[in-house]
């Protein structure tokens, strides 16, 4: 079993080695059930200023740390607690208003399978569609308030130990490398599908 400070440097290097860069990093500890938490948030190369109009599709990670997770570190002998690492992306559309929902919705579950069908072709009659939530943004515009962006943000969850065989170190940086490359395509699948010349536009459903 690693370490906390194993996994959080394991991350690091995977998420360096594809070319994201981390925009914040927020570590804390509930004191009431003992939880470590830690969450990331990576984009790829992009224009400044980050602005909605500006902003490229982008990742979340989060995962806990828990008394378990620690006691077993430490050496102690216990059935393994799933060690989740959930991956939130996230597209903001600031031009969307020929687009609806639903079209919106099969443009990214479109992008998602085809980096699926890059990286894990073996499985991918058994991959389900992503659930995506729509959210919208606004902002007020004298006595009113008027759409300002879409937000098209999907999450799904890795179970560490279910891939994670031999329990070492070096394994597990194989294995946070591959979820991290194939995370890099999803990003660069998701750009090319709603920003195709750039940020602010997308490409039509047949070419997504």
């Amino acid at each position: 079993m690693v370490t906390y400070d194993d996994l959080v440097m394991a991350l690091e290097d995977a998420w360096l080695s594809v070319g994201l860069h981390e925009h914040a990093l927020v570590e804390s500890v509930i004191p009431a059930t003992h939880d470590r938490t830690c969450k990331i948030e990576l984009f790829p190369e992009h224009a400044e200023p980050l602005t909605l109009a500006t902003m490229p599709p982008w990742l979340e990670l989060n995962f806990t740390w828990s008394p378990v997770h620690q006691l077993i570190s430490e050496g102690r002998d216990l059935p393994a607690d799933p060690l989740e690492l959930t991956l939130t992306y996230t597209v903001t559309l600031v031009n969307h208003r020929d687009r609806s929902d639903i079209e919106l919705v099969r443009m990214f579950q479109r992008a998602v399978r085809s980096a699926f069908e890059r990286h894990f072709p073996a499985d991918l009659l058994e991959m389900e569609s992503v659930s995506v939530e729509v959210r919208r943004m606004y902002q007020p515009v004298g006595q009113k308030v008027e759409l300002e962006a879409v937000q098209l943000v999907s999450s799904t969850m890795v179970d560490l130990f279910e891939q994670w065989e031999d329990r070492d170190v070096q394994s597990l940086r194989q294995l946070l490398r591959s979820e991290m490359n194939l995370a890099r395509t999803i990003i660069a699948n998701l750009s090319d599908t709603f920003h195709p010349h750039g940020n602010g536009g997308y490409r039509s459903v047949d070419a997504a």
